[in-house]
Formats: structure tokens, C-alpha cells, sequence
């Protein structure tokens, strides 16, 4: 059937539509009347979309390519479900019509968006299939490294020699279609499962013990011993290693305390380990051991210990090095030496580098140990757990390699193994026998074969039967920990009981709280948040000079230290941590938006302006209303990487706002679109300050159909700097604003008073919101986002994590999953530990495999 009127119409306004998709609104007219529906709402529904839509998408205009003056019947395929899907989102939205044309009444859009509902669903039903994940994923680098540290019982730093996994802003690195494996790769995999099988499978003669030992002068007179902290970070004088085994398990311990001047009470001491370089500190590979926390309460010195593993920490035998760090001093050698060093990493927030030592603590050290390989036992645990004692080694060794490669093979593909997958291991293990002098030294090569092979690398193809027990298992592990199944749910899969509704609650809640639940969650923030982007942006060092620590001299002069935490690290970890409470405590949702709490240590605390914090560590901090924080919209961590270093930029944090926050799909802008500053040009006009710029853009026909729909969110955030503080007024146009200058202005405190001085001009964060009110600022569009749009944020959130948890993009098909889980949600009050649990228990995740 076809319809055409003269009837105005709108500008199309899409939500998680890109302008690819939008011709797709051109299939649905039609099919108005030709379902089972009533004539009334077949009718009802035609009149919207007659009435407000085709004159603009019709016979003789195609806004947007878009035209509905012609579609086909009610939805049957895959294509019009699609379709179908579109369409409902924007009548949905509520932004279409934009605002200032005609407005269809709230009874008709509701009438509309239930008619197609019915229809939608019908046709859903009608194709009887589930969605599934692709039956071939591999691992992710990060569940790749996980995944060794829990088979073998040992951390290997291993999947730094991978290729880094791909990368794409507000998605996931864990869906199928972007795991692909090449030639390269896979030899990568197999050098590092004989990597992996040299460090898990020891010799059982006990090798030379290498020890190294450092004292300073332990009377009681503390100016005698070494003393870490007169700059910040710079090394003391720390233990040189002449001597170390290529491999294995060490052990450092160190004795120390802190001198705490007036005011302060902690400090973290940081010791990193790696091959030493005289005078060019920002080339020099160290690796963190370990941090320890220095109190003004412990008394006397006491003895902290660290372990980890001498494969994790880069060293060269030799390098060619000019003296001075220069490129024209002579020419020298440095010999092979590993060097541990302490670092004072005590920040208060200030910055306060070349001011008096006396008033920032020090650290304290009396002596530093190495010992290396060090195990409790020998062999090590983790060798006998894979090399376990049996006398049938003796009695039987056929046997008893059968018997090592059944219990390895069944942990390190996740699932149980049959007869004949172990014995093509053992005749594999015989060939490698027949080379090898030694049973350790055959079977570590037969073992590396298994970790570089699909089984191992790839996640196990959906089963049915006992096996669907274990797939569950691997699903909710990889989904918490990126990790495998540990032997609670190994067991539990073996007793069938996995599918069981209270028993996936009971071990959600188990797994949310063990310590490998803070790797899921950093994973998933960091990259459903972009929030790495905040390390990349190079921060104007003449407009925020206090903001970094930079390489002093040698050829890396200017660069950020690059072993030192710095506040972007915290800013990022408060993200990460402020996720992290929000789950551990079962807190709504919608609090991602806004909050009356943030976490905070000393440094971040300074940074925000928030009085009263002391202390390293992160924790909860309850926020005064007048504070400007709270929620994740106005952490540094995404304000950093929405802006250009210099200065806020409200497209780039809009963009974030709607894909992040409201899961809305942003094209990129088209290629022969000019820059924001050279379209406003064109007019003429000179633009005092962002909104009378994006104002003159908008100008542009080519331009005001992206930004209208752009502009008005990221406007309120203006209020907040390029380095994430809030920001109320600016330098009047033109004001030149000088870096730090110690002479003039004498301390941090002086060069604020300057910053005062000049800010004279009050930041404009009035917008629209489109389809929404008049908001000024922030805390204006916080306020409306969780009135109007909590189902839209917390339908985002379950898209999120449900992606996450199945590898795969969601399709038309999750519609009504979704749906269902918002709804269950909502009268959950949106409790987010709750939330993850039902998706654990949803048809979705739990029965993957049903098929047409």
C-alpha cells in the first residue's frame, strides 16, 4: 500500500542510529495494514507517520536518503527486522520530531510504539531462534595471560610478546569478529607456551641459589642510614645484582620505616627492578616488585617481603651508552647488572618538587635481600601440581604420563577430555621422549604442544549433554575473571547442577567478591569508558605546568617519567574503583551518572579541591553538595580524554555522553566536513567563546543536522577544564596565561592566586537538551538524565555487559532480552551486583546453542 501527503514533517533525529542506518526507515510504511493488528491501529500508527514524516521523506524529498512513502508488508526476514528494530528506537526516543517542529501527542507516539512493539514481537517469536556467540573466539590477550596464571599457579608476564588486541572506542576487544589469528601470531603462542612450560616444569636437581645482600649502617641515628625521598623519584642508592638465574621464582625483603614530618603520617615506597642506566632515567626498563605502605605508627623498622619471577623483569647483558645521556658524549659499555632501587612515591597533591625535604616523609632502609631461584619447597608447588609423585612414574611410566596429561589437558582446554585426545598427547609425548634425557624435559614439550593449540587458545564451541555444564562454567569465569573455572565450578559442573538458578546466584556473588572480579572490572571500564584515552592526551605544559612529572635531561627531556604513578594513573584507578564500589556494594546504577560519594586518595583529593583527604590508598569519600563531583561524568579520568590538553572540547565529550552513557551509535563526522573553527569562519562573524562557534558551524546545512543533535550535551560540561577540574571562570579572550614561574610566583598557592586574578570571565554551560529541557551545567543535565533517561542509561549498561559477557555484538534479536532485563531491573531499583546475576541467569547467556 502506498501513501503520499503534503503533510509537514521533520528533520529525522536518531538515537543509536548512525546515517548508515537511516535509509533503512524507508521499509516501514506499509506494512501499517497488512498485520493482524486492528484497523484502528493500523490506522492510528499510519496517521503519525503520515501526518509528521513524509512530506520531508517522501515522493519528492528524501532527507537523509530516507523515504517512507513506500514500504513493504509486515516484517518476516532478517533484513526487515532490522528495520523494524530502527524504527522503533526513534519513535521510541522521543526525538523525533526535533524540537521546533510539530509534536505528535504522547497518547499517539504511545500508540505507535506499542502497535510496532506487538508486531515486532510476533515476528521475533515467529523465527524461534536465540542468538548465539560465534562458536570460534579465541582467547584475549588478557584472558590469555589470566588463563596461564591459573593453570600453572605462577604469573608470567607473557602477552606482551603478542600483538596488542584490537582497540575501537566504547566496544569490547573480546567479540568474536575482531579475534582473528594469523601465521605470525600463532608462532608467537607456541614460543610462549615453551616459555610458559620452561618456568612451570622445573629440574629436580636443585639449582645454584643466587643471593645478593646490601646493608647501610643500622645504629639508631637515622641520618646515617639510607635515606629515599629528598626529590620525588629519585632512586636511592638501591642493590646491584652482579649474578641471577635465567628463570625461576625470587624473593626481596626489605627492612625500613619512614620519617614523617609534621602533617603527614604514610607513605608508599615502591621498589623496581631492572638493568641499570647511569643518567638516562627515561630509557631505563625497570618493573614494578611490589609497593609497600611506610606508617608514622609502626614504631621500629620492620621487614617487608616481595616474591615474583625473574622472567618478568627485562634486563640486557650488554649496552652500548654515551656518557652523560648526551648524543655526543663517549662512547661507553654497561655490563650486564640488575638493579633493585626503592622509590619515594609519597604526592600529596601539590607538587611540590625542590621545596624543602624536611617537609615530605622519607624513607628509611636498613637493608635490602635478593635471593633467587627461592621456593619453600623443591621442587616448587607449581611443578608438582603438573609433575605430581605416583609410583607408577617408577612402576608403570606409560601410565604415568597418561595420567599427568589427563589431569593437565582437562584444566588447560577447560573441560572434561576423552581417551583419545590423551593418547594422541602421549604418542606426541613418546616422540619427544625419544629426544629428550629426561622425563621433565619430554614432557614440557608435549605440555607446550597443548598450550599452543585451539583447544587451549580458543574458547571451547557451545555443547549439549554433561559437556553444556562446563561451557557455563567457562562463560560465567571468563565473564568475571577472564579467567578459567576454578575447581568449585569445575565441580559443580560435574554434578550438573551450573543451570540452576539459585545456584548461578550463589556463585555470581561468590565470584564478584574474589580478588580476580577486580581484573574483569577493570577490563570492561577501561573499554566500554575509553578511559586510556586520558593517558594519551598531551597535556599543555605552559597552561597546567604542575600537572606532570617530566624526564629532567638526556634524550627523553620533556617526556613523562615513565615508571612513576602519576595522578592520571589515580585518575584512572578512581574510575576503575568507583565501578568497583558500586557492585561490591550493590548500588544503583544510575549512579554512574551522579553520586553523593567518590574515591579518593590525597593526590586526587588535592586535585579536585576536596580538603581533608590523607593518604595513598583510594577509598570512599562522602562529597559535600557544592564539591562538583560525583558520579563518573565529572571524573578527571573522562574529562582528560574528552578534551585536547589544552582546553575542554564539548563534541568530543558530547560523543562520549551518548555513546558511553546513553548507548546511542555517533557516526564519525564525513571527510569534507571542515574543522569547527574554519566553517564558523566562513560567516564572518567572530566567535567570543565555544557556544557562538558551534553556533556559526550550525550554520552550515552540512553541518547543523549532526551538531544539533551533538552540541547541546557536551555544552554543560564546559564548566570543567581540560585536566578535569571544575572551572567556573575563564580568562577573558585574548588574556595571556603564563606557566608556573617559581620566581613570581613562589609556590603552587601564589601561581592559584595569579589563576584568580585573570579569570574574569563566566563560563556559558546553558543548553537545550534535545526533546528535554533548558539545563545550565552538570548538575542540570545529571539531574535530567536519571528523571527522563534512567531506562535509556540502564539499558545501555545491560547491552554493555551482556556484549561483554557473550563476545559478540548484540543484534535486533536482544531486543526483548534487554527489555525484559531493564524492566526486572527497574523494580530492583537498578542494583547493579543484582543486575549481573540476572543477566548470568538469562536464556541468553545460559542457552546460547538453541538453534533454527
Amino acid at each position: 500500500m502506498t501513501f503520499q501527503t503534503s503533510h509537514p514533517c521533520c528533520a529525522v533525529a536518531f538515537r543509536r542510529i548512525n546515517h548508515r542506518n537511516v535509509c533503512a526507515l524507508a521499509v516501514v510504511f506499509s506494512a501499517m495494514c497488512s498485520s493482524a493488528a486492528t484497523a484502528e491501529e493500523q490506522v492510528a500508527t499510519a496517521t503519525l507517520f503520515n501526518r509528521y514524516c513524509v512530506r520531508c521523506h517522501g515522493v519528492e524529498t528524501q532527507k537523509a536518503d530516507v523515504s517512507l512513502h513506500e514500504l513493504p508488508g509486515a516484517p518476516s526476514t532478517d533484513s526487515e527486522l532490522k528495520q523494524w528494530k530502527l524504527i522503533l528506537e526513534v519513535l521510541d526516543s522521543g526525538t523525533m520530531p526535533p524540537d521546533g517542529e510539530t509534536q505528535p501527542s504522547g497518547d499517539e507516539r504511545k500508540a505507535a510504539v506499542k502497535w510496532m512493539e506487538e508486531r515486532f514481537r510476533e515476528a521475533i517469536t515467529g523465527l524461534n531462534v536465540v542468538e548465539s556467540a560465534p562458536a570460534a573466539r579465541r582467547l584475549t590477550n588478557f584472558e590469555y595471560q589470566n588463563t596461564l596464571r591459573d593453570l600453572l599457579g605462577i604469573e608470567l608476564n607473557l602477552a606482551k610478546y603478542l600483538p596488542d588486541d584490537p582497540a575501537k572506542p566504547y566496544q569490547f576487544n573480546n567479540i568474536a569478529e575482531y579475534l582473528l589469528m594469523g601465521g605470525e601470531q600463532l608462532e608467537r603462542y607456541e614460543e610462549n607456551a615453551k616459555r610458559a612450560m620452561a618456568a612451570a616444569i622445573v629440574d629436580v636437581a636443585k639449582p645454584e641459589v643466587h643471593k645478593a645482600r646490601r646493608e647501610w649502617k643500622s645504629d639508631k641515628d637515622p641520618t646515617e642510614l639510607a635515606i629515599e625521598g629528598n626529590k620525588r623519584g629519585s632512586p636511592a642508592e638501591g642493590l646491584s645484582i652482579k649474578k641471577w638465574p635465567d628463570r625461576g621464582g625470587y624473593r626481596i625483603r626489605i627492612r625500613a620505616s619512614g620519617i614523617f614530618p609534621d602533617g603527614t603520617s604514610e607513605m608508599p615506597l615502591r621498589l623496581i627492578m631492572g638493568y641499570s642506566l647511569a643518567g638516562d632515567i627515561g630509557a631505563s626498563p625497570f618493573e614494578s616488585v611490589g609497593t609497600i605502605r611506610l606508617t608514622k605508627d609502626d614504631n621500629e623498622q620492620l621487614v617487608y617481603e616481595f616474591r615474583g619471577r625473574i622472567e618478568n623483569h627485562p634486563w640486557e647483558p650488554e649496552r652500548k651508552y654515551r656518557r652523560g645521556g648526551t648524543r655526543t658524549g663517549n662512547l661507553v659499555t654497561i655490563p650486564a647488572a640488575m638493579v633493585i632501587t626503592p622509590q619515594n612515591l609519597f604526592d600529596d597533591g601539590t607538587l611540590n618538587d625542590g621545596l624543602d625535604p624536611a617537609t615530605r616523609p622519607r624513607a628509611v632502609i636498613e637493608w635490602i635481600d635478593f635471593e633467587a631461584p627461592f621456593s619453600e619447597t623443591w621442587p616448587p608447588e607449581h611443578h608438582k601440581k603438573i609433575m605430581f609423585d605416583s609410583p607408577l612414574r617408577e612402576s608403570d611410566p606409560d601410565a604415568y604420563v597418561k595420567q599427568v596429561l589427563e589431569r593437565f589437558l582437562r584444566r588447560a582446554f577447560r573441560r572434561p577430555v576423552q581417551a583419545g585426545e590423551v593418547g594422541r598427547y602421549a604418542r606426541i609425548h613418546q616422540i619427544y621422549a625419544s629426544r629428550r634425557s629426561t622425563l621433565e624435559e619430554s614432557m614440557r614439550s608435549t605440555l607446550a604442544v597443548a598450550l599452543a593449540s585451539p583447544n587451549f587458545l580458543y574458547h571451547a564451541p557451545d555443547g549439549s549433554g554433561s559437556s553444556r555444564q562446563y561451557d557455563i562454567a567457562n562463560r560465567l569465569s571468563y565473564f568475571l575473571w577472564g579467567s578459567m573455572p576454578d575447581d568449585t565450578l569445575f565441580e559443580l559442573a560435574a554434578d550438573g547442577r551450573l543451570d540452576k538458578e539459585a545456584v548461578i546466584a550463589e556463585q555470581v556473588r561468590r565470584m564478584l567478591t574474589h580478588s580476580h572480579s577486580r581484573g574483569f572490572i577493570r577490563s570492561f571500564a577501561t573499554q566500554w569508558l575509553a578511559l586510556e584515552k586520558c593517558r594519551t592526551i598531551p597535556i599543555n605544559t605552559n597552561l597546567f605546568p604542575r600537572f606532570l612529572h617530566l624526564v629532567a635531561r638526556g634524550q627523553h627531556t620533556g617526556e613523562e617519567v615513565p615508571f612513576l604513578r602519576t595522578v592520571r594513573d589515580d585518575m584512572v584507578g578512581e574510575t576503575i574503583a568507583f565501578l568497583a564500589e558500586l557492585i561490591d556494594r550493590n548500588e544503583s546504577l544510575l549512579k554512574i551518572v551522579d553520586s553523593d560519594f567518590a574515591m579518593l586518595n590525597e593526590r586526587l583529593a588535592a586535585h579536585y579541591g576536596v580538603a581533608g583527604i590523607r593518604g595513598h590508598e583510594l577509598r570512599r569519600v562522602q562529597l559535600n553538595p557544592d564539591s562538583r563531583l560525583g558520579g563518573i561524568l565529572t571524573q578527571s579520568s573522562v574529562l582528560i580524554g574528552t578534551g585536547t590538553g589544552s582546553a575542554p572540547h564539548p563534541i568530543y565529550r558530547a560523543v562520549w555522553l551518548r555513546e558511553a552513557i546513553l548507548g546511542d551509535e555517533v557516526k564519525d563526522p564525513p571527510a569534507d566536513v571542515p574543522a569547527l573553527e574554519d566553517s564558523a569562519g566562513e560567516s564572518g562573524e567572530t566567535a567570543s567563546n565555544i557556544k557562538d562557534l558551534l553556533r556559526q558551524h550550525r550554520q552550515k546545512t552540512s553541518c547543523n543536522d549532526c551538531h544539533a543533535r551533538l552540541d547541546p550535551w557536551g555544552i554543560p560540561f564546559e564548566q570543567y577544564n581540560a585536566v578535569g577540574r571544575f572551572q567556573p571562570m575563564v580568562p577573558k579572550e585574548g588574556t595571556r596565561v603564563r606557566g608556573f614561574d617559581k620566581a613570581k610566583h613562589k609556590d603552587l598557592a601564589g601561581y592559584n592566586a595569579y589563576l584568580q586574578e585573570i579569570d574574569t570571565v563566566e563560563v556559558d554551560a546553558r543548553s537545550k537538551v534535545p526533546g528535554g529541557p533548558q539545563v545550565n551545567g552538570l548538575d542540570d543535565l545529571k539531574a535530567y538524565l536519571i528523571a527522563e533517561r534512567a531506562d535509556d542509561i540502564a539499558a545501555n549498561v545491560v547491552r554493555r555487559l551482556l556484549s561483554y559477557a557473550l563476545g559478540r555484538q548484540l543484534t535486533y534479536r536482544d531486543h526483548f532480552v534487554v527489555e525484559h532485563l531493564v524492566e526486572k531491573s527497574r523494580t530492583n531499583g537498578y542494583r547493579l551486583r543484582d543486575l549481573i546475576v540476572s543477566i548470568c541467569q538469562s536464556d541468553l547467556f545460559l542457552k546460547r546453542t538453541k538453534k533454527q
